[in-house]
């Protein structure tokens, strides 16, 4: 009997239960309360083995085999590596002359390249944690030449007011992939930054359009030589009254307000197409060996996860002050009879301290439970179930490699809040 042959096209497909996940990040939400943020690091590993898991690749799944320990430890170290380097900057930003003016500024891009360097170090670590098929996934090439590749790249994406932030993507993310290995197989990203440029050009238009026109128009009817002699006044209060009251630069800026607060507008509502047209562009690109990745990813998709988002916290919104205020109202009701807080006012500020921060924290962490499950499940599973998968059957005879990686750089890339 003639075997089937093997499919040249494979959809990915997504098998979790949202249900299952809420109520995973509900109850580690909770236990991170309880323990004051500490079961962060077991809430990020069950969340990453329950998408790992949910991610199916014909009939098999992927497996994640970090641990919580892993993520402590690392995150430690990080803050052990960090807390010298905040001192030094803390020393630095004193009254030392042409050093402390400067300090600011240094301390931006120092700790601007640090994150570069903790996000590269913190992929390898998920790779190496990545398991398909029995081997897995392994990251060479150097956090230090990535981190200085990048801010080099930022020069340009700055100075081009951002048109040149395709071709920066491009740039690392075939870094990034040429040192990716799955056993022994290598990655390729095939993603041009052409490409996301022409996809991405009416949004960066609409984006930076304003704000452009805004900048040009307050130039172009601000009252310069006003300015210089509110300046040369020597007060501050003098100067700010001379300012006010000279129409031509209330004119100029209300136009430099106006083009910013447009493309605030824009950035705001755009940015889920930004999102989707970068991942399908990004998911197409991915290569290992001879086996690729395209994607049908849907805009709508992405605008269907955080307008649900927005509708949910609303609602959790109004049912957290009803809960909330009926709680407030009924311990007040309860504790007026034992004690009188007219007589005891620091007693009753403590209370009212600790409800606001406690009500706080219980809201901050209702708000980032629905997003974990409404946007960062969401947008997974349709990247995951729109991404095909071409020549799979390439990747039957792959031999293992060995790979290891600490958890130093995820724990820096926690610490500075560059961590996904």
């Amino acid at each position: 009997m003639a075997l089937a042959p093997a499919r040249s096209v494979v959809r990915l497909r997504f098998a979790g239960d949202r249900g299952d996940y809420w109520r995973l990040v509900i109850r580690g939400n909770a236990l991170q309360a309880i323990t004051l943020g500490i079961y962060r690091f077991w809430l990020f590993t069950d969340m990453r083995r329950f998408l790992w898991a949910s991610t199916e690749i014909d009939g098999e799944t992927l497996e994640y085999t970090g641990t919580a320990v892993e993520l402590l430890l690392g995150f430690l170290m990080a803050i052990g590596i960090l807390i010298p380097v905040y001192a030094l900057f803390f020393l630095a930003s004193l009254e030392f002359g042409f050093v402390s003016r400067l300090s600011g500024i240094v301390a931006i891009v120092v700790l601007a390249g640090f994150g570069q360097y903790a996000a590269y170090r913190a992929r390898r670590y998920r790779l190496t944690r990545t398991v398909f098929r029995g081997l897995r996934f392994h990251q060479t090439g150097s956090p230090v030449l990535y981190a200085v590749r990048a801010m080099l790249w930022w020069i340009p994406t700055l100075v081009t007011l951002g048109l040149a932030y395709p071709w920066m993507v491009a740039n690392l993310e075939r870094y990034k992939m040429r040192n990716t290995f799955y056993g022994n197989v290598s990655g390729t990203f095939a993603g041009a930054g052409w490409r996301l440029l022409v996809r991405g050009l009416l949004i960066w238009v609409l984006i930076v359009g304003p704000l452009a026109a805004g900048i040009a128009g307050a130039m172009s009817t601000i009252d310069w030589s006003a300015v210089g002699r509110a300046l040369d006044l020597g007060s501050a209060e003098g100067a700010l009254d001379a300012l006010r009251s000279n129409e031509r630069i209330g004119l100029g800026l209300a136009r430099l307000i106006t083009g910013f607060s447009g493309s605030l507008f824009f950035g705001i509502i755009l940015y889920p197409a930004y999102q989707a047209i970068t991942m399908r562009w990004w998911l197409g690109g991915l290569r290992l060996g001879t086996t690729l990745a395209t994607s049908d990813l849907s805009m709508g998709d992405y605008y269907d996860a955080y307008l649900r988002y927005l509708l949910y916290v609303f609602l959790f919104s109004i049912a957290f002050s009803i809960v909330a205020g009926a709680v407030l109202g009924f311990g007040y009701m309860a504790s007026r009879g034992q004690a009188d807080f007219s007589r005891m006012p620091l007693p009753h500020d403590v209370f009212a301290a600790g409800s606001a921060i406690v009500a706080y924290v219980i809201y901050i962490l209702g708000c980032s439970t629905i997003y974990q499950v409404v946007v960062k499940m969401r947008l997974w599973q349709v990247a995951v179930e729109a991404m095909l998968i071409s020549n799979l059957g390439a990747l039957d005879h792959v031999q293992a490699s060995e790979a290891t990686s600490s958890a130093v750089g995820e724990g820096l890339a926690d610490a500075l809040g560059v961590g996904v």
